[in-house]
């Protein structure tokens, strides 16, 4: 008997979470095996995790050629967060950077980007016009929206955000690109506008592979301890992001994104 969608969903979910199980018990071989044959079932889940461990050299020797092509099945199968990973690889220095392909994939992914780094309309659905826009921007320009963009796909890749500075229901984000700063806060029932704070970190967040909350869960992210919980999540990430994205020079004072993340992206 044929599985059903629900079943593959669960059967994804838990093959991904082989995944991780093994890269926690640093069993690389293992973590491989698994991996493979998360992928073999077309899980985008799985190419999502096999993008970024070949992305970070997790359990396989760096390649963002494998990475790029693994997101960007991710990404034609409908994933939205594959798109903004997209992004992020394009846009870090380490990968060359591609400039025009992380600007490219930060509009496809809708990130919340200053009003220049736009293209005409025209230009915005075809490739060839969108680079050739781009050529035609000072480098300082390009420089501080592929920044900008870095930043952006890191935090929006792991978490579900949107332009909205209240902090009422969850955690603002206040990106201030020229100041190469993330303040992360949170609305608590005795204040407002708590930092967030903790020690700088980076790389996969294997939570978002094993990640499946319950409806308890969900109501918990509401609650003032899961604020403080999510506050310090996305301020890691944010954090880790800013140290691998170096800010130019040129950055417009101007700018700045005033962001509101609801919880951890679900697959």
């Amino acid at each position: 008997m044929a599985l059903g969608v629900g079943s593959s969903v669960q059967a994804a979910t838990e093959a991904t979470r082989a995944v991780v199980k093994a890269i926690e018990a640093k069993d690389c071989a293992g973590a491989v095996k698994e991996l493979n044959a998360a992928m073999a079932s077309s899980s985008p889940e799985a190419w999502l995790l096999g993008g970024a461990m070949f992305e970070q050299g997790l359990c396989l020797k760096p390649n963002v050629e494998r990475a790029s092509r693994l997101y960007l099945r991710a990404a034609e199968a409908g994933r939205a967060d594959a798109r903004s990973r997209l992004a992020s690889l394009y846009a870090l220095p380490s990968a060359g950077p591609d400039k025009a392909a992380a600007l490219w994939w930060a509009q496809q992914a809708s990130l919340p980007m200053p009003a220049a780094c736009g293209v005409a309309a025209d230009a915005r659905e075809n490739v060839d016009r969108f680079a050739q826009a781009l050529a035609a921007w000072p480098a300082p320009q390009l420089d501080a929206c592929v920044y900008v963009a870095g930043v952006l796909a890191a935090i929006d890749a792991e978490f579900a955000v949107r332009p909205d500075e209240s902090t009422k229901d969850g955690v603002a984000i206040d990106f201030q690109p020229a100041a190469g700063r993330v303040v992360v806060s949170f609305a608590k029932l005795s204040q407002q506008g708590n930092d967030r704070r903790p020690q700088m970190g980076s790389g996969l967040r294997l939570q978002s592979y094993t990640y499946d909350p319950s409806p308890d869960q969900l109501r918990a992210l509401q609650t003032e301890a899961g604020k403080a919980e999510l506050a310090e999540q996305v301020d890691s990430v944010a954090q880790g992001a800013l140290a691998r994205f170096p800010k130019p020079n040129a950055v417009d004072a101007a700018w700045r994104i005033r962001l509101r993340a609801d919880g951890p992206r679900v697959p």
